[in-house]
């Protein structure tokens, strides 16, 4: 074989295309790795970054009641709970799941399979697109129905007057007392 000859094959193998599967299966893996840096970058829910605040807020209400005895006065104090409240209203709702991304490569993986199955020529390719696409969507909806679970939102009626709702992954009996435990509520004593 003479060194034109191989020059030739290696510039032919170099104007090759890449073949749909493997194109698909860099975008599965880009994709799946955009979705884990966006989970660990940004928070999940308003109640992380609510619960991140509270305990400034309630450092301040601590301090708040100790600074009028550290003052000496003879006021009397009233013995108010002020995390203690009645459950008035409980409600049950269904809350969908976190995807993870699994169902969406597995789904764009099955789809792009079968997608490759239909069609033939430029066609057979459009359909492997679509069959990925389709099936990436479909995988992370069905994974998120999957890892869905029932919450209930229970009101309460706090001492103060104040009315708050919780979301518990347990129900509270209405009537029930409780007391306000960082995000969720308990059962007083």
């Amino acid at each position: 074989m003479s060194t034109e000859q191989r020059v030739e094959g290696v510039a032919h193998a170099a104007r090759r295309p890449l073949h749909p599967m493997i194109v698909i299966a860099a975008l599965a893996v880009t994709a799946v790795s955009l979705i884990a840096a966006a989970q660990f970058l940004w928070p999940r829910d308003a109640k992380s970054q609510a619960g991140a605040q509270q305990p400034v807020a309630e450092s301040k209400t601590a301090a708040q009641k100790v600074a009028p005895a550290a003052r000496n006065e003879a006021r009397p104090v009233a013995a108010v709970c002020t995390d203690c409240g009645v459950v008035v209203a409980v409600r049950e709702s269904k809350q969908a799941g976190q995807g993870t991304g699994v169902g969406a490569v597995a789904g764009a993986v099955i789809g792009g399979v079968v997608g490759n199955q239909m069609g033939g020529g430029r066609g057979k390719d459009a359909m492997t697109a679509l069959g990925v696409v389709g099936g990436g969507i479909a995988g992370h909806q069905i994974e998120k129905e999957a890892r869905a679970h029932i919450v209930y939102h229970v009101d309460v009626k706090m001492d103060d007057g104040s009315t708050r709702t919780f979301t518990q992954s347990s129900p509270f009996a209405v009537g029930a007392k409780v007391r306000v435990s960082g995000n969720h509520i308990v059962l007083r004593g």
